[in-house]
């Protein structure tokens, strides 16, 4: 039971790092976003397969989105109340890690490319 507690622990925090990281209501955009836009100068890539790209990546993101919600229902029924409380403070407590750490990067210069 404890082995099955900690893989739902592993595989729901990092399902939902993610969207805490995508709900982030910063100025500057996600690191994947500034990573797209380095990719698509760095390929020299058209308008039009910025626009296919970006449509593969929002179809990756809905189906990640369905699994996640798939395996948190599979995960949910195998648990008891107790083991889920208990799971969604440990989502909590990585939830406000994950911000913390966020804010803490906030305060340090970027990193300019070494010469």
């Amino acid at each position: 039971m404890k082995k099955t507690l900690i893989a739902a622990t592993l595989l729901l925090t990092t399902g939902l790092s993610g969207a805490v990281m995508a709900g982030s209501n910063h100025d500057n955009p996600p690191a994947r976003e500034r990573g797209f836009e380095r990719m698509a100068e760095e390929l020299q890539l058209s308008d039009e397969q910025k626009a296919q790209l970006e449509q593969i990546r929002e179809e990756e993101r809905e189906k990640f989105k369905t699994l996640r919600d798939e395996s948190k229902a599979r995960f949910d029924a195998v648990l008891t109340a107790e083991q889920r409380q208990k799971m969604e403070e440990l989502h909590e407590q990585r939830r406000e890690r994950l911000e913390e750490r966020r804010e803490g990067r906030e305060h340090r210069k970027p990193r300019g490319d070494c010469e």
